[in-house]
């Protein structure tokens, strides 16, 4: 029988490492520096990691994902900082809250399956205040393949045309694909192909 996806994050994060480190993503971690503190919604978050550095930076978050485990080791890694941070156990069907609250949004790695990406970022995008800024960075379609990370299968993987049509309403600030090299704990390591995007909400 097969395991649903939370099982398979349950899994994933079950050991007392932290799959993907302990330190922020390093796009999100620059661009949210350039950023006036605020409200931040995290979506698809694992084990806290870009949560409690927004928090360290006296934003104020909400994060959610669907694995229990995920939201048990983030709410660790929170207090163990000295931040709080409100983290819901939900996937992006059933996360509901108050429209244009957030200031800032990031999906970081959020890769969920094709027929549902479209839908899942426009119900995120609503979340948006107007002047709000939304940051992404997921594997590109050249990721296929390589050992780095990143979920094997090319329809969840990110192309720039997607990215662009599936925010088509907000206004792009930055849109790049490019190779890095990953550094983020055991499941994200070596050469990598991403893509990284910035777009504003139009107020």
């Amino acid at each position: 029988m097969m395991k649903s996806a939370s099982e398979m994050w349950d899994q994933r994060y079950a050991n007392e490492t932290f799959a993907y480190g302990t330190e922020p993503n390093a796009f999100f971690k620059e661009e949210l520096l350039k950023l006036k503190a605020g409200q931040i919604l995290l979506p698809a978050e694992g084990e806290g990691r870009n949560a409690v550095f927004a928090a360290k930076q006296l934003w104020q978050v909400v994060a959610f994902d669907q694995s229990k485990q995920g939201r048990q080791k983030a709410l660790e890694l929170a207090h163990e900082n000295q931040v709080e941070i409100e983290y819901v156990t939900a996937g992006f069907e059933d996360f509901i809250t108050e429209k244009e609250h957030f200031d800032c949004i990031a999906l970081i790695y959020a890769h969920v399956p094709e027929n549902k990406r479209k839908e899942y970022h426009a119900s995120i995008t609503q979340y948006l205040k107007p002047g709000g800024v939304l940051i992404l960075e997921g594997f590109s379609k050249e990721q296929l393949g390589k050992a780095s990370g990143g979920p094997g299968k090319v329809e969840m993987l990110f192309s720039k045309e997607n990215v662009l049509n599936d925010f088509s309403e907000l206004e792009t600030i930055k849109l790049q694909e490019l190779d890095v090299d990953l550094s983020e704990g055991a499941f994200h390591q070596g050469k990598a192909s991403v893509i990284r995007y910035i777009g504003k909400k139009k107020a």
